[in-house]
């Protein structure tokens, strides 16, 4: 039976142990020991990382009374040196009482439930049972937290048999005694992670922003450290803005949703210019006596590039037409005979190191390389005659 000193005291970052099993399994070590620092996956709460003789912690599998610890090879006998990466702890315990704490607001400020639970690589979040969460509210649910969190309330853990006897904030999933974590006065919840000894060591909660998932909420987070590098982030970004835009911060988003709104407008212009040009193009080239129509193009997209190709077979021209800006893009139509361009296809864009397809008489696709572009061509022109 592996003694779990993380259950007990969350901020130990190293111990000795001695090893009570051993495996080898799928080319790596697994061992069992007498007592652990390393906290597994579970209820949201992702795994503790670190080393045992210097060796990487690579996974770690809970089973009824043993902790698992998987290492990429054998540490070797006698005592084990066990070294936790507290950082990463520290800041998975952050995110676990921050969420205590935000739970019991939501459900004492909107009578939202907290439905599930996980702390991701950059937010930490959870589903709650409500419909509409707006600004107002969110700012409601940040500034409760950071009273509860400026009032530095202690969070201790401590085990129950006489579930009567508590406030939980919900019905425990399992029977008998029970671990507890209590943010003091305000909120106590059944839970097997680890967790800050006050309310103070949370620092910051922002709420970064929500999703709608079926009927319910989806709440992203950032809590102590992580909030204050998301804020370092946005405000970097913001002082960047700021000195392009040189306009006080209030007045940045008018101008930025201006500036957005007269891109759009060009955008809309340019488009239409293009589509005019093309046209002339269209015209010109139909009135030509040229049957094959080759043409390179640049900034256009493959829509206006399939109206120029269209626009000529419907006349009786073959036509290649294809770019290398904003992306290697190539269209070949045949306008007039009965020759199926899918028998060459795999040919074509074989020469052109890329992937297409179509139909009869319009092929179209990716391609990498343009330096066989006039083996193309006299693959075409000897098909088409």
């Amino acid at each position: 039976m592996t003694e779990k000193i993380f259950l007990h005291d969350a901020y130990c970052r190293e111990c000795t142990a001695h090893i009570t099993g051993k495996e080898s399994k799928n080319g790596h070590c697994q061992i069992r020991l007498n007592q652990t620092i390393f906290n597994p996956a579970g209820g949201g709460q992702p795994a503790d990382h670190g080393t045992i003789n210097g060796f990487p912690v690579q996974e770690l599998a809970a089973t009824d009374n043993d902790i698992i610890h998987v290492l990429g090879q054998d540490p070797g006998e006698g005592e084990m040196h066990l070294q936790l990466d507290f950082q990463r702890r520290y800041d998975h315990m952050q995110q676990h009482s921050a969420q205590h704490l935000l739970s019991q607001v939501l459900l004492r400020l909107f009578d939202a439930a907290t439905l599930s639970f996980a702390i991701g690589a950059e937010h930490a979040s959870i589903e709650i049972g409500c419909a509409i969460l707006n600004e107002e509210k969110i700012k409601a649910i940040e500034n409760e937290c950071a009273r509860l969190i400026f009032a530095n309330l202690p969070i201790r853990v401590f085990e129950s048999r006489d579930i009567s006897a508590l406030k939980l904030r919900k019905p425990p999933k399992m029977q008998g005694p029970i671990r507890v974590v209590e943010i003091e006065g305000f909120d106590q919840s059944a839970c097997g992670g680890t967790h800050l000894r006050s309310s103070a060591e949370i620092g910051l909660l922002k709420i970064i922003k929500t999703d709608h998932v079926r009927t319910n909420i989806r709440l992203y987070y950032a809590a102590g450290w992580r909030a204050l590098n998301d804020f370092q982030l946005k405000h970097e970004a913001m002082l960047r803005i700021q000195h392009s835009l040189t306009l006080p911060w209030l007045e940045i988003p008018a101008q930025v949703e201006k500036l957005l709104l007269e891109k759009d407008s060009l955008q809309r212009t340019l488009k239409k210019i293009q589509r005019r040009e093309l046209e002339e193009e269209i015209a010109a080239a139909a009135a030509g006596s040229k049957n094959l129509i080759i043409r390179e193009f640049s900034g256009l997209d493959s829509t206006d590039m399939r109206f120029f190709a269209v626009s000529l077979l419907n006349q009786g021209k073959h036509v290649v037409a294809y770019t290398q800006d904003p992306q290697k893009y190539i269209i070949i139509g045949s306008g007039q005979g009965n020759f199926d361009l899918r028998q060459i296809n795999a040919q074509i864009f074989g020469l052109l190191g890329g992937k297409g397809g179509g139909r009869e008489n319009l092929l179209e696709g990716r391609a990498q390389d343009f330096s066989k572009l006039s083996e193309v061509i006299a693959l075409l022109q000897a098909s088409l005659t």
